[in-house]
């Protein structure tokens, strides 16, 4: 029977969630969900120096805000709780429980030794290396029977471990190389001989295991959390020959590997502030939804096809939740790195407002409100989100409803709009009594024709009386949601 697809996003929390790693989350969630399988949040905390509690719930609201929900993981704020069979998730409450054992075990098994090895003892080995003019390889080649598998070393010294890398003959390999079947990028060779005894764990103190590193956390974690998909960026392919040996001495069979391409900015450099917001919580606050952060990241690098055809026109470039899952395949993420533009997600984003029913969006809207959005009836929120559904984002939705929380101070264009021709009209608004949109549109028409005005020009007018310039949401609306004692109130300035 197969077993259940696992995925899980690994963040180290040194600082902001990068869109980089939000777009290698969303694939993790895809591929999970369309799969029935689980999805991990895992926090790797092992970098004492920068791994912080505030970094850590960065994460954890960022991922939450995306909507991409974690089926194992931390509870968000709270270090020590969990969801899932396997916690703790964050790695440094993971050291005694999962990490020490593993490492005692593989030193008494001779597969890892201590390691006593100063940095001045590595630098005058690596400088011997660079003089003779080959790479310089932790106990190969130059360095063979020297260093720490000598037995003469003195046991007074705290140490670091190292893992025994394979020599060229073992059965796993193939033809003296570690080989990594990429489901992105294919087959790759790595030979064997040529890869250093890594550090599995840091130095400590006096026969003291130390903290261990991430190449020896991520392979203990994928292994006992039954991980079966690792997609990440590709920026770890290095990393993978050694995980691949630790898998293997362990006696475990890796999981597959999915290394996605990094992300550029739209002229092709390093993605970069230049190029736009860089942080996803950026993003939350420049108004965009998180079904349009969830869109544009998915397609970067993914080609989404039905029966074999590419889509590619822009009607089919939105896709919905349930469309991505359904879609998403490893086989169609493209090898070359993916060009992040922002124009294409202000595009989305709009498009997804436009899209949205005004309940779908009443809640993201929310938080760009005033406190008193809370006190308006769900009609008079229905009416504000429709109105302003022309927004390119909720910032620009929220903007475009500060006429409703005050009164305007400054008049636009107001001798250009406000003329002796109009004001008669005005005074017939201000006299209304209901500005409900049925009775309000025909009381409309008839003072247009009673005044003989056009639609424009009484409604640019009440625009810049009631809102100070001569730009609003449509002028029913705007009329609505004022309310008829706020209007009137407005309007006797020019009465």
């Amino acid at each position: 029977m197969p077993r259940q697809v696992v995925t899980r996003f690994a963040p180290s929390p040194t600082g902001m969630l990068h869109i980089g790693g939000v777009r290698t989350a969303l694939f993790c969630w895809l591929y999970a969900r369309k799969h029935g399988g689980r999805f991990i949040l895992r926090v790797e905390d092992t970098d004492l120096d920068r791994s912080t509690d505030d970094n850590i719930r960065i994460i954890e609201d960022g991922m939450a805000w995306c909507g991409l929900d974690w089926d194992e993981g931390p509870v968000a704020s709270e270090p020590l709780k969990w969801v899932g069979s396997n916690g703790p998730y964050r790695q440094m409450q993971r050291m005694e429980s999962n990490y020490k054992p593993v490492v005692e075990k593989l030193i008494n098994e001779g597969l890892a030794y201590r390691c006593r090895c100063t940095k001045e003892d590595l630098e005058v080995r690596r400088k011997i290396a660079d003089d003779k003019g080959i790479p310089f390889q932790y106990n190969r080649g130059q360095d063979a029977d020297k260093g720490c598998r000598d037995k003469n070393h003195d046991a007074s010294r705290p140490f670091s471990v190292r893992l025994k890398m394979p020599s060229g003959n073992e059965p796993w390999l193939e033809n003296g190389c570690i080989v990594l079947n990429d489901r992105v990028k294919g087959r790759i060779d790595f030979p064997a001989a040529t890869l250093d005894d890594w550090v599995l764990v840091r130095t400590g103190d006096v026969d003291q295991i130390g903290v261990p590193t991430y190449n020896f956390c991520v392979v203990i974690d994928d292994t006992s959390m039954e991980v079966t998909h690792v997609i990440r960026g590709d920026d770890h392919v290095s990393n993978t020959p050694k995980q691949i040996a630790l898998y293997r001495v362990l006696g475990f069979e890796p999981p597959v590997f999915a290394h996605v391409p990094m992300i550029l900015g739209k002229d092709g450099a390093k993605l970069s502030k230049r190029h736009g917001a860089t942080s996803i919580t950026e993003y939350q606050a420049l108004g965009l939804l998180p079904s349009s952060i969830r869109l544009a990241l998915a397609r970067l690098s993914w080609t989404p096809k039905v029966d074999g055809r590419a889509l590619e026109s822009a009607e089919e470039e939105i896709l919905t939740d349930a469309q991505m899952i359904e879609l998403f395949d490893l086989g169609d993420i493209q090898k070359s790195p993916a060009r992040f533009d922002m124009d294409k997600l202000n595009w989305i984003n709009q498009k997804l407002i436009q899209r949205s029913t005004w309940q779908e969006l009443e809640p993201h809207l929310r938080p760009f409100m005033p406190d008193a959005w809370d006190t308006k009836s769900e009609e008079w929120k229905k009416v504000a989100v429709t109105a302003t559904q022309k927004g390119k984002s909720l910032v620009e939705m929220a903007n475009s409803l500060t006429f409703c929380w005050s009164a305007p101070t400054e008049f636009e264009s107001a001798d250009k709009f406000i003329t002796p021709t109009v004001n008669p009209a005005l005074r017939e608004i201000a006299a209304l009594s209901n500005y409900e949109h049925g009775p309000l549109r025909a009381a409309f028409d008839e003072i247009l024709e009673r005044q003989g005005l056009k639609t424009k020009d009484l409604a640019q007018a009440l625009r810049v009386a009631l809102c100070g310039k001569p730009i609003s949401p449509g002028i029913f609306d705007t009329l609505y949601l004022l309310g008829v004692e706020e209007a009137r109130s407005r309007l006797k300035k020019w009465l």
